[in-house]
């Protein structure tokens, strides 16, 4: 900082006067050695926060892409690039006499579709139900069929037996007259006959008195109704189960107007969508500033199409490339000083990208981001902003100038006076800022450290401390 250069600056001046004045005295007083006078200063105990100096660009955290939301001719466009917009200013508005024609035509066709549909429906839905019912006329002529069938057995063998005691009875009559025919005309009777003859009347009695119990007209009738009746269930039975051959495309074509009816829905439902959209325009979703304008007045845009590009302005960061040295020391959470503008601003490490990229230079850098906590008005996208992270920090720890410590093929040193010797001491050091280092190692609280360090110093020389302010 140029009040620490200045400060150094004075310093030197004070220390050169002092020497001329130890000079000049050490002549009057007949030359007499004088000690060299030195600058010191006391190591102290401190805290110290350890930053590092980056210089970015101010961005967005977030950018949204309009598109349009349906297809239509653009009324107005209400931006233009670079302007700002609040959360929900109208960007875009439609022109709706289009849509609302488009919408209307589309309950036309739908109403008209609908009535195609209904009366295909009815066709099918009507075929279905008289397959359904010969389906349910043949099961039943199959029953009387069934029914008949047994009714006509039974009548038959009722009949059949009946007929076969009658027969008997006429077989039998006509052949005991003939034994008695024959008996008359024997001169004498004959006994084999008589006996064939009373054999024959009595079982003609018997089954007289079987033929008695039926009733043959009945046993005839019920023949011939079961009979009748069996082939008429049997001719209805046949005619059902030609009609009762289903279509198979029914199930399909049912299918197919399903479809149909719910795609005709959609279209209207999707035009009166489209025309309460475009009734709403297209408004900001957020405080930002439009980047790049697409649309056009009076043009005819697509669904989809591009329209704007928004960048929000109240959460910023500052894109910073840090190097490989200082990549080691950066971390996702660390604090942030941002200066933009002339003001200050807190932040905090939030990304650090996982790629190198060659900067204009060609060395290989990374991206970092450091979120703004609080932008105003006062920060622009685009300009240049100044990032201090602290990327580590001691409490409590052994402190002095950065000057004070000295490199050499042995490692860190430090020139310490002690009763006015100057003594080096090796040190280990820790982290540091832009005035102070942490001392790890080698020194104590107290001592005084000479913080000018030139060819005229050396281990053992006699010198005079000068306490620096």
């Amino acid at each position: 900082m140029k009040w620490i250069k200045k400060k150094k600056w004075l310093i030197g001046i004070i220390v050169l006067v002092l020497v001329g004045i130890v000079i000049l005295r050490a002549a009057l007083m007949g030359g007499a050695s004088m000690a060299m006078p030195v600058s010191v200063a006391t190591v102290s105990g401190g805290d110290l926060v350890q930053q590092m100096d980056f210089s970015g660009t101010v961005m967005t955290e977030e950018t949204k892409v309009y598109f349009a939301p349906v297809a239509g001719e653009v009324a107005t466009v209400e931006v233009a690039p670079g302007d700002l917009v609040k959360s929900g200013d109208m960007l875009l508005t439609y022109d709706l006499e289009a849509l609302e024609e488009i919408s209307r035509e589309s309950e036309l066709q739908a109403k008209a579709e609908g009535y195609g549909i209904d009366a295909t429906m009815q066709t099918i839905q009507k075929s279905q139900s008289d397959y359904a019912k010969a389906v349910k006329d043949y099961d039943e002529a199959m029953q009387y069929v069934n029914h008949y069938s047994a009714c006509l057995e039974s009548a038959s063998r009722d009949y059949n037996q009946a007929l076969a005691v009658k027969t008997e009875y006429e077989t039998l009559k006509a052949t005991v007259d003939q034994y008695k025919i024959q008996q008359a005309e024997n001169a004498e009777p004959n006994p084999e006959l008589a006996n064939l003859i009373t054999q024959g009347e009595a079982r003609l009695n018997e089954l007289s008195g079987q033929m008695a119990q039926y009733d043959y007209a009945a046993l005839e009738g019920a023949v011939a109704t079961c009979s009748n009746d069996l082939n008429e269930y049997k001719a209805l039975a046949q005619q059902y189960k030609a009609e009762k051959i289903e279509n198979p495309s029914l199930a399909s074509q049912s299918a197919q107007q399903s479809v149909l009816r719910e795609l005709n829905d959609l279209n209207k439902e999707k035009a009166d969508d489209d025309l309460e959209t475009a009734r709403e325009g297209v408004k900001a979703d957020f405080n930002g500033v439009i980047t790049s304008v697409d649309a056009v007045e009076g043009q005819t845009v697509a669904s989809g199409m591009q329209l704007f590009t928004l960048q929000n302005t109240d959460d910023l960061k500052v894109s910073v490339n840090v190097n490989k040295y200082d990549l080691a020391q950066i971390r996702v959470g660390q604090k942030a000083e941002i200066t933009v503008n002339g003001s200050v601003y807190t932040g905090s490490v939030t990304k650090i990208n996982g790629m190198a990229q060659a900067n204009a230079q060609g060395s290989a850098t990374v991206t970092a981001d450091i979120h703004i906590d609080d932008p105003d008005g006062n920060i622009y996208l685009g300009i240049e902003a100044k990032v201090k992270i602290q990327s580590d920090a001691v409490e409590d720890a052994l402190l002095v100038p950065v000057e004070c410590v000295n490199y050499d093929t042995k490692g860190a040193f430090c020139y310490v006076v002690e009763n006015g010797v100057i003594l080096r001491k090796d040190v280990e050091a820790g982290i540091s800022s832009d005035t102070q280092i942490q001392i790890v190692k080698g020194l104590s609280a107290g001592e005084q450290v000479i913080t000018q360090v030139t060819g005229e110093l050396s281990e053992g020389m006699e010198v005079t401390p000068m306490l620096e302010e």
